[in-house]
């Protein structure tokens, strides 16, 4: 190849690169965009929302039941002198992890409860005694009454210091206690129930 054939393939190249600059070809047009298809690494990761747990009921706050003055317009205000009739200590509630207590009265001398009103079907008297000055003569006595009728629903008697659990299947209605103790130190009645009676 002799020089000229050189020199003329580089002239013919200058030409069509300055004729291309020149003329400017106008951009294409776009079409439709394609969609990018997202590598694995670029996949947005959607925010993790917990769920929201649904509220659990308002627990309610234990009341102090208190003892009362005006029982002379209560329908019964003594004990009955056999309370062996109602039985023993229930047993205890089977599987109960979480027992609600709602209300409760801790005294050392006896007496009659101002009316409490009981919302739940299914609830118990959870009683305790403690005596330690003479625990051989302590007693303690209490009958759970029903406001309206006078009725006795449920009684309870301890010859020593110790405890007594009653059931109690009845709910929606004004009670109060009857509490007669010797030789104690101090009592608690507790009233509870379970969450799925709230």
């Amino acid at each position: 190849m002799d020089k000229g054939d050189v020199f003329s393939i580089l002239a013919a190249l200058i030409l069509v690169s300055a004729v291309a600059v020149a003329v400017q070809m106008p951009p294409a047009e776009t079409g439709p965009a394609t969609p990018e298809i997202p590598t694995q690494a670029s996949t947005p990761t959607p925010a993790v929302t917990a769920s929201p747990t649904p509220a659990s009921p308002a627990l309610p706050e234990p009341f102090r039941i208190f003892y009362t003055t005006g029982i002379w317009d209560y329908p019964r205000y003594h004990l009955p002198t056999n309370l062996t009739t109602y039985g023993g200590s229930d047993p205890p509630w089977p599987g109960a992890t979480e027992i609600i207590q709602f209300a409760y009265i801790e005294e050392a001398k006896g007496g009659i409860t101002s009316t409490f009103y009981v919302p739940y079907n299914v609830w118990r008297l959870n009683c305790s005694v403690t005596a330690t000055v003479r625990p051989e003569a302590a007693r303690f006595r209490m009958a759970l009454v029903e406001r309206e009728s006078g009725e006795i629903v449920e009684g309870a008697m301890l010859q020593y210091p110790g405890s007594i659990i009653k059931n109690v299947e009845r709910g929606g209605k004004d009670f109060y206690l009857i509490v007669s103790v010797d030789d104690v130190d101090t009592y608690r009645i507790t009233l509870e129930t379970l969450p799925n009676y709230l």
